[in-house]
């Protein structure tokens, strides 16, 4: 289980990166601050094809060489100006499976005075398996990473990475695909995935995808069935309709100009081998559920370079605490804020609990906003965030407790495209939870701390919010008007009562 403290830590603010030399494309990766969920400031990625050419003839391809070399130049540039802490240059299964890949690497070390990192089968494999156990810390099921020279799948339990299989099935070393070869390939991937001698352990489990080209698939899906919230991580797919729909696009024909909604011009050409490889994984494999993950290799290259203390901390709330650090109008007293908001809402599950805390951190990032669009764009905020350690249900969750926070209620224009992802009992929690920290900002302005001096208690024919008697906060027409809210969806009396005043102090004066 992650553990919650350490999760309110200030950045460190160093900035890291990864450079990606992978079959397909070659990508830099810039986030700030090498820590447990370190933020990406910068994301880019060239189409190179550096093993276009590698089944025909064993060699990295010249022209993907060429553009690979002037991709890499840009990259190590911008990485100098940007003054990185440290940059890991990794090379995949193209690179470390070519005939002239010790020369490619030779040519570019020289070049560019860096260490190029030639990965292994098994590196990579655990590399990514990481990245998936860096966001989804209790995982349980089966990595699979789809690259363009090569398939990863790693057996995830109990937060470790198991055991490791790397096969020679991406892509651009299947080759082009056509209706004559289609079953030819069929057979190929499937005489590789049952030579697996752990295949079994993918039977009724979760298969995590990661890679470019199946995230275009989850796109291309989410696309067809007018899915209300265009965030690829963490989007889920029952085995069985997976494979209907990969099968139906693993049929298109590759030369097609039409384009397949959600995906880009240039997946275009891959989008019917990743396809069906994706179908025969879950299909042979029996696979339960299909997740994906926009985590992979690169951070858990960085995941791997943690401490252990550092790797046990949430996910979820250190993004938030990241984020919320940026934008806060004050320091947010540690846990002042939480312990407030779960004061009304006892008996809380473990879940319930974690998602309660991170709408806490989150509650006074949108303050900035223009007053008449505070609380739509806090909704579109939360709901968007670039935040992990949760599924979709949960993050529209978090998003209605913030539009309640901001707006009093969660029945709002710009939430009627998600808000059916939450059951009705799950929605009355979060405008309860919203409801709570509209109550206590408001009291508090705030400034949190001043909520570690108001007590709540809980009786069987009311909710007593108990004061200093010599506290102004408590009093104003916006405490009252939110008080009688937050009463309303707890069908419970709110009361203001003012704490005795001190027999000492009292002494004390008549002295």
């Amino acid at each position: 289980m992650p553990r919650l403290v350490h999760a309110l830590s200030a950045s460190s603010g160093k900035r890291v990166g990864v450079l990606d030399i992978g079959s397909n494309s070659v990508r830099l990766v810039v986030f700030e601050g090498g820590h447990r969920m370190p933020i990406p400031i910068f994301n880019e990625k060239a189409l190179c094809g550096l093993a276009a050419e590698i089944q025909e003839t064993g060699r990295l391809s010249k022209t993907g060489r060429i553009s690979a070399i002037v991709n890499i130049r840009r990259f190590i540039e911008i990485s100098r100006e940007m003054e990185l802490s440290s940059l890991d240059v990794l090379a995949t299964a193209a690179v470390r499976d070519a005939e002239n890949g010790p020369e490619f690497v030779s040519d570019l070390e020289s070049r560019f005075n860096c260490h190029v990192r030639v990965l292994s089968g098994d590196d990579e494999a655990k590399l990514s398996a990481l990245g998936v156990i860096s966001a989804y810390p209790e995982a349980e099921g089966v990595m699979g990473d789809l690259g363009g020279g090569s398939l990863e799948l790693v057996d995830i339990s109990s937060g470790f990475p198991r055991q490791f299989a790397t096969m020679p099935l991406g892509p651009l070393r299947l080759g082009e695909m056509s209706t004559g070869n289609r079953t030819s390939l069929r057979h190929r991937i499937d005489h590789q995935l049952t030579a697996l001698p752990w295949l079994d352990r993918l039977h009724g489990r979760s298969l995590y995808a990661v890679g470019g080209a199946w995230r275009s698939l989850a796109r291309a899906h989410m696309a067809e069935i007018g899915y209300p919230l265009n965030v690829i991580h963490g989007y889920e797919m029952g085995s069985s309709d997976a494979v209907k729909f990969f099968d139906r696009l693993s049929y298109r024909p590759t030369n097609t100009k039409s384009a397949v909604p959600g995906v880009s011009r240039r997946r275009m050409a891959s989008i019917a081998l990743a396809a069906l490889i994706l179908s025969r994984v879950l299909s042979v494999g029996k696979v339960d559920r299909l997740v994906f993950s926009a985590f992979g290799l690169r951070e858990g290259c960085l995941y791997d370079a943690l401490g252990d203390d550092e790797k046990t901390v949430d996910p979820l709330l250190a993004s938030c605490a990241e984020i919320a650090a940026g934008v806060g109008r004050f320091p947010l007293a540690p846990r002042a804020v939480e312990r407030w908001a779960k004061g009304f809402l006892p008996g809380l599950n473990a879940r319930e609990e974690r998602l309660s805390t991170a709408i806490s951190i989150l509650s006074d990032l949108a303050w900035a906003e223009h007053p008449g669009y505070r609380d739509e764009h806090a909704f579109h905020k939360v709901l968007r965030l670039p935040v992990v350690g949760l599924n979709h249900e949960e993050r529209v969750f978090i998003a209605l407790a913030i539009l309640a926070r901001y707006s009093g209620g969660i029945d709002h224009s710009c939430s009627y495209p998600v808000v059916g992802m939450v059951s009705k009992e799950r929605r009355k929690l979060a405008l309860t939870i919203g409801l709570a920290l509209r109550l206590g900002l408001t009291l508090c302005g705030g400034v949190s701390r001043l909520l570690g001096e108001i007590e709540v208690s809980l009786h069987e024919d009311r909710i007593s919010i108990i004061y200093p008697w010599d506290m102004a906060v408590v009093h104003g027409d916006s405490v009252g008007r939110r008080a009688e809210a937050l009463a309303e969806a707890l069908g419970k009396p709110v009361v203001l009562e003012p704490r005795a005043k001190n027999p000492d102090s009292i002494t004390a004066e008549s002295a």
